[in-house]
């Protein structure tokens, strides 16, 4: 599949302007609450959560998926209830967890339609059922901004036309109402 590229250059909006940076990749990591971590975390795993501020790691090539400021409590894919989309090699791979659409299934329409109608069904979604981002995207906040990042990578990459890019103005899904 096509659209691998993103895997190393996708971007995370921060839940806080507070950084850390990964102790094993060393990139830049963005706060998220504990309410993410508490709802993700495997139950048997949950006593190594200390009080610190975790951050997540969105190197999609490192095993770590969350990190404590002083980087001593990391917690990797394996200590995680969900797959980590971005840091995963083979399909599944979920990009909206509130609405279960992969990268597969968007990269799949767009190479079938040139299109794709997952940011409408999201949008259309968050209308009538609302959201859990925090609790349900390992990245602890809203999943619409990865997704037209994911988009426009692979409209770019089948040389779709410029008109039929994602407006990047839609950043987040969680305040559609």
């Amino acid at each position: 599949m096509k659209g691998e590229r993103f895997m190393d250059t996708i971007k995370t909006e921060t839940a806080g302007k507070q950084t850390a940076r990964c102790p094993s990749c060393g990139s830049k990591g963005s706060a998220v609450k504990m309410t993410t971590l508490r709802s993700l975390i495997k139950k048997e795993r949950q006593g190594r959560i200390t009080v610190n501020q975790y951050f997540f790691c969105n190197t999609g090539d490192c095993n770590v998926v969350y990190f404590s400021e002083d980087g001593i409590q990391p917690f990797y894919k394996e200590d995680l209830t969900v797959r980590v989309g971005i840091k995963e090699d083979s399909p599944p791979r979920p990009l909206c967890y509130c609405f279960n659409h992969s990268l597969e299934e968007i990269y799949d329409e767009i190479k079938r339609t040139g299109k794709t109608t997952v940011i409408e069904d999201i949008k259309s979604r968050m209308k009538e059922e609302g959201c859990s981002c925090e609790t349900r995207n390992p990245q602890g906040s809203c999943c619409l901004s990865t997704v037209n990042h994911f988009v426009n990578e692979v409209l770019l990459e089948l040389g779709i036309k410029e008109d039929q890019i994602v407006d990047k103005g839609n950043k987040d899904c969680c305040k559609v109402k």
